[in-house]
């Protein structure tokens, strides 16, 4: 990979994906899309970008305890090589998940629970917000509508500016920001994240800020304490503009960005199994 790495970019290493190296997913799991059978009642989980739906595998085992179908597709862009995610951004993920609302509420004929993780909470925060009559609760893990200025949301701002560069170049990933070393080492995701679909994720977030007051089902939000990709503070912007009271919020201490799978996933999935007890059905 070494001749592919351009030069540092703080406080990323750029690199160029070519047919050469194109990107590739590395650690352990299988990135399809997942499908828990069950009913009445359903849940959609998103994952998050440059991820799989394997991040949200804690809350599609939740709702299958509880009797509840459940699906995590995968999201578009999202193939074996990170180059997949070239030409596609929020419109395409945002059409693709409005359509497994569609299907999925029709086949349940109830309305359903959305949930996701980064990338995918803003997907499922949007479902909340234009399609109310087909959503009966909202669960968001780490929500992306900011991103940490310092080591996120300045360098996406720099190039959000460089357009015609952003079809060409990656980011190096050194590692998901999973604190638990175990969970870390088997994470499955690209070694590398686009730079024009991460600049998509940063204005998808601008979009759903404007789409909160629109959400009135109940909402759990929950986040890591130690998330270096999008502060703690948005789980509590987020319960400041949602359009109900019926939030609520929980810091997880000792987790990080993914913080479905990190040190404290067992408290996460009580949360979201209480959740789901009062609103799934």
């Amino acid at each position: 990979m070494s001749e592919h790495v351009l030069r540092r970019f703080w406080p990323f290493s750029l690199v160029r994906l070519e047919s050469e190296y194109p990107g590739s997913l590395v650690g352990r799991g299988d990135p399809s899309a997942i499908h828990v059978d069950g009913g009445p009642g359903a849940v959609i989980a998103f994952h998050g970008y440059a991820g799989t739906p394997q991040e949200v595998r804690l809350l599609t085992e939740v709702a299958g305890k509880l009797g509840l179908a459940a699906h995590a597709p995968r999201l578009p862009g999202h193939t074996d090589v990170a180059t997949g995610l070239y030409g596609v951004g929020w419109s395409e993920w945002a059409e693709a998940a409005r359509a497994e609302l569609f299907r999925v509420s029709d086949r349940a004929q109830s309305k359903v629970v959305v949930a996701g993780l980064s990338l995918g909470s803003l997907l499922a925060a949007h479902l909340a917000a234009t399609f109310p009559d087909r959503v009966a609760g909202l669960i968001v893990l780490a929500n992306a509508i900011r991103l940490r200025l310092a080591t996120t949301g300045v360098p996406l701002l720099l190039c959000e500016a460089l357009k015609p560069y952003q079809n060409r170049f990656a980011v190096l990933k050194l590692a998901a920001d999973i604190r638990d070393p175990e969970a870390k080492s088997r994470h499955l995701t690209y070694d590398v994240n686009p730079i024009r679909g991460a600049v998509e994720v940063l204005r998808a977030g601008r979009v759903v800020r404007g789409e909160l007051g629109r959400v009135t089902c109940p909402v759990l939000a929950i986040h890591g304490r130690l998330d270096r990709v999008c502060s703690p503070q948005n789980a509590d912007e987020l319960a400041r503009s949602v359009g109900t009271r019926d939030v609520e919020v929980a810091i997880m201490p000792r987790s990080a960005h993914i913080v479905s799978v990190d040190y404290d996933r067992d408290e996460v999935a009580a949360k979201v199994e209480a959740f789901l007890r009062r609103v799934a059905r």
